[in-house]
This record gives C-alpha cells, structure tokens and sequence, in this order.
C-alpha cells in the first residue's frame, strides 16, 4: 500500500524545508519511550525496586512448561547467590575494618615511640617524667577504648545488616512459596488439560482409523469386478 502511493517509512519526512519538526517531539515515538523512562526515574527507588521484583517474581512463573520442582530450584539457586554475595560483601567489610584499625593501632604505637624516644633525649624532673608517662598512658587508654566503641558500632552495625537480609530473604521465600502454591495449581491444571487433549487427538485418530477399516472392510465384501467389464 505505502509503494502505491510513493510513500514508505524510510522516506517519509519529518521536518519542513527548514528543518523544522513537522510534528512536535513530545507526540513522537521516541518521546513515548523517553517518557516513560522519565516516568521510572521519577519512582521512589523503594518502589521501583518492589516492581522489579515483582515482575521477577512474574516472569519466573509464567512458563507453565516448567515443573514446580524446577521452578523452586531456580529460585532457591538464585537466593542461595544472593546470599553468598551478601556474606562476602561482609566478609570484605570486616576484612577492611580490621585492616583500618590495625593501621590506626600500628601509628598510634609509632608516634607513642617518638615521643618517648624525643623525651628521653632530655633532662627532666621525676614531676615531670611522671606526668609525661602518665598522659602517654591516658591517651592510650583513650585511643583503644576509641578503638573498642568502633568495633562495638561496627559489629552492631554488621549485625543490623545480616538481620534485615535474613528478614528479607525470609519475606521473600514466603511471598515466593505463595506465588508458587498457586503456579503449581495452575501447572497441573495444564498439564491435564494437555493430557485431556492428547487423549482426544488418540481417540480422534483411532476412530479415524476404525472407520477406514470399516469402508476397506465394506469394500472388500464386494464382488470384484474384472477389468474391461
């Protein structure tokens, strides 16, 4: 129809002799599609993130070709990845913190050291030795009592974490699991209802094949006639 007329999307033009839009890019296909990726970054990020599971959750059920077995399988391999990124993530986290603080520790001893090592190097009196020692070991309690709040912080921070990925991995299974009873009604019902109809295509063929029996049957009662009769 378009080569009846000269015309083909290839060829159909868009702009005037000025190069001005002849229809306006917020009705054109292009502004559809960027539209509604505006659309998607304008969700809250909690949401967006709800959709996208929700439609993981989707698409990992709508292939009633698959078995429920299968399909848990699937779910649990991909949760189980999770998972093991999750801990790894905190493994590299513990790993980094430990390093931090056994760093910090490594140059608060040094610079402990040179100042004992500058101190010595002058005269002083027994007042003022005591009170130079005395604050060097103040500021040592500090520095690993500082030490130990951050570790308490940390460990609860990395207990917070392991906490709400327990409870979210738990949440999901469950809203998964009732996904699942209702793929597994709906699997079985097409799995019968595919049985159903191999049945009658079986019954169908077979009373398709009684019947030409029952014609070569019917004729083979005839007389046979000889030929040029």
């Amino acid at each position: 129809m378009c080569a009846a007329v000269g015309i083909s999307f290839a060829t159909l033009k868009t702009y005037a002799a000025d190069d001005t839009p002849l229809v306006d890019d917020k009705y054109s296909l292009k502004a559809d599609r960027e539209a509604l990726e505006a659309l998607r970054k304008n969700i809250p990020k909690e949401v967006k993130k709800e959709n996208d599971e929700k439609a993981f959750m989707d698409q990992m059920m709508s292939d009633l070709s698959k078995p429920p077995s299968e399909v848990r399988n699937n779910f649990q391999s991909i949760l189980n990845k999770k998972r093991e990124a999750f801990s790894k993530d905190m493994t590299k986290k513990r790993e980094d913190f430990s390093k931090t603080q056994n760093k910090e520790r490594e140059e608060f001893s040094k610079d402990a050291t040179k100042k004992r090592e500058a101190f010595a190097k002058e005269k002083h009196s027994s007042s003022e030795r005591t009170e130079f020692f005395d604050n060097l070991e103040s500021k040592r309690k500090d520095f690993y009592e500082g030490q130990r709040e951050k570790r308490d912080a940390f460990e609860e921070e990395m207990r917070d974490k392991r906490k709400n990925f327990d409870d979210y991995a738990r949440a999901k299974t469950d809203e998964f699991n009732q996904l699942h009873r209702d793929y597994t009604k709906r699997y079985d019902e097409h799995k019968k209802e595919l049985a159903d109809l191999k049945k009658q295509a079986e019954l169908k063929k077979k009373n398709m094949e009684k019947d030409l029996d029952k014609e070569y049957e019917e004729i083979n009662k005839k007389p046979a006639v000889p030929l040029g009769e």
